[in-house]
């Protein structure tokens, strides 16, 4: 695990990445990118409907599993466990640390849903949009599953694992930045396969959310202070 070292203000640092999460946001409203965004979308759904709509049952299935609730906390236990097996690797005496980190994720993850809830934009799911779609939830009549939304926009699953990664390649060491990217991965893809979010809301919207917090997290002092008094309340509620 890298040392948490307060980064003072990078304001280069800070402004650059504020300045890419506004234009990537931006590239929504605008024309042509807004167009093209639309197109992306439109493309990416049906590529994954006809392939839920032509695919095996055990395609189906598989998509329909990793679609329930459960499976929304088996993906985010997978990105904590990255943060678990690096406090094992590197002793005992890191695992408050660790445990700082996540505890940091949890805070900046539920920070970036509330910014996320600002932004001007509602947008129902291509499942809702479209009459001729294949629906995951009407096959799988036998188990619940998430394949619609009546607001789709920002991405709140890639959000979370774009913010959950960004720790991962800032604090750990390269060993564990590429499981963490598989586990952000892992997290994304069954909305997306199953329509119940657009590409757009991914890339554009939780994008925008994740480069924010990611900025404010490692250009500012706040993602330093947000780790430091983690630490101190973990430190507190173990060891008295």
């Amino acid at each position: 695990m890298k040392q948490t070292v307060d980064p003072g203000w990078n304001a280069p640092c800070l402004v650059l990445w504020n300045i890419t999460a506004l234009l990537l946001l931006a590239s929504w409203f605008v024309e042509p990118a807004h167009s093209l965004w639309l197109a992306a979308d439109e493309g990416f759904f049906r590529f994954f409907n006809d392939s839920l709509k032509n695919g095996s049952d055990a395609w189906r299935i598989f998509w329909a599993l990793t679609n329930h609730r459960l499976f929304d906390a088996i993906s985010a236990g997978i990105l904590i466990m990255v943060f678990v097996t690096s406090a094992l690797r590197n002793g005992r005496e890191t695992w408050i640390a660790h445990g700082a980190l996540v505890t940091a994720i949890v805070i900046a993850a539920f920070a970036g849903t509330r910014i996320g809830h600002l932004l001007p934009v509602e947008r129902a799911s291509g499942t809702l949009l479209y009459s001729d779609v294949f629906r995951l939830n009407s096959w799988a009549t036998w188990f619940e599953t998430k394949d619609s939304s009546g607001n789709t926009f920002p991405g709140d699953h890639g959000m979370v694992a774009l913010i959950g990664a960004g720790y991962a390649f800032r604090y750990l060491s390269r060993a564990y930045a590429f499981p963490a990217f598989i586990a952000g991965m892992i997290i994304v893809m069954p909305r997306l396969v199953s329509g119940a979010h657009w590409l757009s809301d991914e890339l554009v919207g939780a994008g925008f959310v994740g480069f924010l917090v990611l900025s404010w997290s490692f250009c500012s002092p706040l993602g330093y202070i947000l780790i430091e008094k983690s630490e101190q309340f973990l430190r507190r509620l173990f060891h008295g």
